[in-house]
């Protein structure tokens, strides 16, 4: 443990020493700085120390890459910052960079290992039940579900919780302001017609499982908690913030921010149906280059309608047949992630992550972890998840591939047939997810500096 503390102290001092750090937070592999000076980072220094992989500045934050040992190190430098650091008055930043990529990662960073662990509750559940041994209405079957499900139906209220504390603000507000999307007697609503709220008409949208809407919600919470530290009185803010908060925004959000994402995904969907019309190659490629994407925003809501109405109608529906390759290239991002683990970089901690979503995708069809927790805080993952997806969903689409149901995409839905023609949909998936890996590996991560 001394020889982790010498470096600690070491690789504190080469960042600029304790007066220097804003914030330090770690990932998988990596201690984050924010700094206030980045040029006092001694880089060749750092490179140096046995310990450190490598040293990358990205999204405004100093990243030394450590390893499977970095939250023993994380743990040593928060005792050294708070033993160390002076009293004087620190020094602003010299400049302050926002990055959607840091703000994504720091909500769902946190998640991610809990998100994994659920992820193989369900994949097991979908195991059993498929090989029969275990019934979908028995009670072993429903609690064990309620137990995979749980952090996924309430991400609202878990990213509303981290994405508060990533920018200062009260974490728990931010929870409950997830939490009102889901309580029951909002969620007792959806179906209803005709409501009004303040004299504005109501439309309840299901909020479960999505994240564009809290994003804005806590966007507007932490402009507007800022608003009233500045004139309400430090004595009255206990409660007053919280109740001001509640009141405004969780009307503006059921009847502002999740209407217009419904909105938009109404367009979306239309667009795509045109582009279908017109051509199955370009619509695929686009579909399956968005579908992702579209599923992070949740706006991917506005083409369930039409999926409904063309299984009824034709027994079959294109636009299932194309997102099923968006689905697999997020699995192949994890696999191929799992593979760089392995060969490349050898964290045994990242190898046993990746290699646990692998699973959750290919059996149970839930990308959340996958899609959180590697793709969306990495560009370059970004983009290969949409060369994957729509390279996939362009042959798809040109196959005319269709899922026969409204189903989950994992290997039991392809073993028992749910898709036509199978074999056209296996070729599409397959080139979807094996282009999503080789990229993956070979260009999805920053080349590291290694001893």
């Amino acid at each position: 443990m001394s020889k982790i503390s010498d470096d600690a102290q070491a690789i504190l001092n080469y960042v600029g020493g304790p007066d220097n750090v804003n914030s330090l937070v770690h990932c998988v592999t990596r201690l984050r700085f924010e700094l206030k000076d980045n040029q006092k980072v001694a880089k060749d220094k750092l490179l140096a120390l046995p310990c450190v992989i490598s040293v990358v500045n990205s999204g405004g934050q100093e990243q030394v890459v450590i390893g499977t040992k970095v939250a023993d190190y994380y743990d040593v430098i928060q005792q050294l910052l708070a033993n160390q650091r002076t009293t004087t008055k620190p020094k602003t930043a010299k400049h302050s960079t926002f990055s959607l990529t840091k703000v994504i990662s720091g909500a769902f960073m946190p998640l991610l290992s809990v998100m994994a662990g659920a992820g193989m509750v369900k994949a097991l559940l979908t195991v059993l039940a498929s090989t029969h041994l275990l019934s979908t209405t028995s009670t072993p079957y429903l609690v064990l579900s309620a137990a995979g499900n749980a952090i996924f139906y309430f991400l609202p209220i878990f990213v509303g919780i981290t994405l508060a504390k990533e920018f200062k603000a009260d974490p728990f507000v931010g929870g409950a302001l997830g939490a009102a999307l889901l309580e029951p007697s909002f969620t007792g609503l959806i179906g209803k017609h005709g409501l009004n709220l303040f004299g504005m008409p109501l439309d309840p949208i299901d909020y479960s499982t999505t994240v564009f809407p809290i994003f804005i919600i806590i966007g507007a919470y932490i402009l507007l908690d800022r608003l009233l530290k500045k004139i309400i009185p430090q004595q009255l803010q206990i409660f007053l913030n919280s109740m001001i908060s509640l009141i405004i925004l969780v009307p503006a959000t059921v009847l502002i921010f999740g209407p217009f994402g419904n909105t938009v995904g109404n367009w979306i969907s239309t667009i795509i149906m045109w582009l279908f019309s017109k051509s199955r190659l370009v619509a695929g490629l686009v579909l399956g280059a968005a579908y992702s994407f579209l599923t992070v925003l949740g706006l991917h809501w506005g083409l369930v309608p039409i999926t409904l109405q063309n299984l009824k109608m034709y027994g079959g529906d294109v636009i299932g047949g194309v997102g099923v390759c968006a689905v697999w290239a997020q699995i192949g991002v994890a696999l191929g992630t799992f593979l760089y683990s392995l060969f490349k970089n050898k964290d045994a901690k990242l190898k046993g992550l990746s290699g646990s979503i692998t699973i959750t995708g290919i059996f149970a069809g839930v990308t959340e972890p996958i899609l959180y927790g590697l793709i969306m805080p990495s560009k370059r993952l970004i983009i290969i998840t949409a060369i994957a997806g729509g390279i996939g969903g362009a042959i798809n689409a040109s196959l005319h591939v269709m899922v026969k149901s409204f189903l989950i995409d994992n290997i039991f839905s392809i073993i028992m047939m749910m898709y036509k023609p199978i074999g056209f949909m296996i070729l599409g998936s397959g080139i979807a997810l094996i282009t999503a890996a080789v990229l993956t590996y070979f260009w999805g991560f920053e080349s590291q500096k290694q001893k």
